[in-house]
C-alpha cells in the first residue's frame, strides 16, 4: 500500500515537474521594442509650401484639396495611411468653381524621400506615402503631369526658388519664419512632437529623460520644440543630431541614444511597422547605386 502512495506522488510530482518546464519553454523571451511616449513635446502644422510669385497654382492647388476632401477623396487616403481620417482641410465641392480654366501642365513636387510615411522609398524602389498620394489626386484632378523630384531637404528652400521645383510637399512644419519667406497652402493637418524611446530604457514619461542622450533632426520641427521647451532640453544630458530618422532610429535600437524626438505620425508608423529604412536607410543605398540626383 505504501508502494503504491509513493509511486502515485512520484508520477504526480514528474508530471508536475514536466509540465512546468513545458510552461517555460513555450514563454516567449522578452524582445525590447520602440515605445511612444504620452506626453507630446509640441505641436504643430503641416502644409504645402510654393514660391512667392505662384500665388495662382497655391490657389488651384489648394481648391482642388478641398474639393477632394467633400467628395471623400482625402479621407480614403488618410484612411489607408493613418488607419483614421487625420486632416484638417475644409471641405468644398465648389471650390474649384472660381478659378476658371486650370491649364494642362507639369507639376513638379520636390520631396524629402526619407519622410515616411508622407513621401519615402518603398522596398521596389518609388516613391510612396501619404503626401504623394494627395500630390497625384490633385494632379489627376488637373489632367496635370506629376513630376516627383527627391531633393535634399535641407536645400528644398533653394530648389524652390531656383525655380527647379513648383512646391515643397512631404512633411513641410508651417513655422512662423517659413510664412513669412514663402507662400503656403493648408493647414492640412496637425504635427505633433513626440519622443520614442525602447521598452527596456526605464523611460516612462518626459522627466524620465533626465541626463539621456536625445536624438533628432535638425533645421525642422524637432529643433522648433526643443528650442521653445527649455524644461526638456535643460534635462538632458546630450543632443544627437541626424540629417533624417535612418540613424538615429538605428542608434536608438542600438542603445547609443536614449531616445528620439520625431513627429508623430513617423513615431506611429516605425513603431507599428518596423520599417526603419523608410526614414532614409534606401534613398543612401539608391543614391549609391544610381547616381545622387537622379530622378526615380
Amino acid at each position: 500500500m505504501k508502494r503504491r502512495i509513493f509511486a502515485i506522488l512520484f508520477i504526480s510530482a514528474l508530471l508536475l515537474s514536466t509540465l512546468t518546464a513545458c510552461d517555460r519553454g513555450e514563454r516567449e523571451p522578452y524582445i525590447p521594442r520602440p515605445i511612444l511616449l504620452d506626453e507630446v513635446v509640441a505641436t504643430y502644422e503641416f502644409g504645402v509650401v510654393f514660391h512667392r510669385g505662384n500665388a495662382l497654382l497655391r490657389n488651384q492647388v489648394w481648391a482642388a484639396l478641398q474639393v477632394l476632401t467633400a467628395d471623400g477623396t482625402v479621407g480614403r487616403i488618410a484612411w489607408t495611411w493613418f488607419g483614421e481620417d487625420v486632416t484638417t482641410i475644409p471641405p468644398n465641392p465648389e471650390a474649384t468653381a472660381a478659378l476658371g480654366e486650370v491649364r494642362e501642365r507639369a507639376f513638379i513636387v520636390g520631396v524629402d524621400p526619407t519622410s515616411a510615411p508622407k513621401s519615402f522609398w518603398n522596398e521596389a524602389g518609388e516613391l510612396v506615402g501619404f503626401d504623394i498620394d494627395l500630390a497625384h489626386a490633385v494632379a489627376e484632378y488637373y489632367g496635370w503631369d506629376l513630376v516627383l523630384l527627391p531633393i535634399q531637404w535641407a536645400d528644398r528652400e533653394f530648389e524652390l526658388a531656383s525655380g527647379n521645383v513648383d512646391a515643397l510637399w512631404g512633411g513641410i512644419t508651417l513655422t512662423e519664419l517659413l510664412q513669412q519667406r514663402l507662400y503656403y497652402i493648408g493647414p492640412y493637418m496637425e504635427n505633433r512632437q513626440v519622443v520614442v524611446t525602447m521598452s527596456h530604457f526605464g523611460i516612462r514619461n518626459l522627466r524620465g529623460l533626465r541626463g539621456r542622450t536625445l536624438a533628432l533632426l535638425g533645421d525642422g520641427a524637432a529643433e522648433l520644440a526643443l528650442e521653445e521647451n527649455i524644461t526638456l532640453r535643460e534635462r538632458l544630458y546630450e543632443l544627437d543630431w541626424q540629417e533624417n530618422l535612418f540613424p538615429a532610429l538605428l542608434a536608438l535600437e542600438a542603445g547609443q541614444v536614449d531616445a528620439v524626438l520625431m513627429d508623430e505620425v513617423a513615431a506611429l508608423y516605425y513603431i507599428r511597422t518596423g520599417d526603419m529604412e523608410a526614414f532614409g536607410g534606401r534613398g543612401y543605398w539608391m543614391e549609391n547605386s544610381q547616381g545622387a540626383g537622379e530622378l526615380r
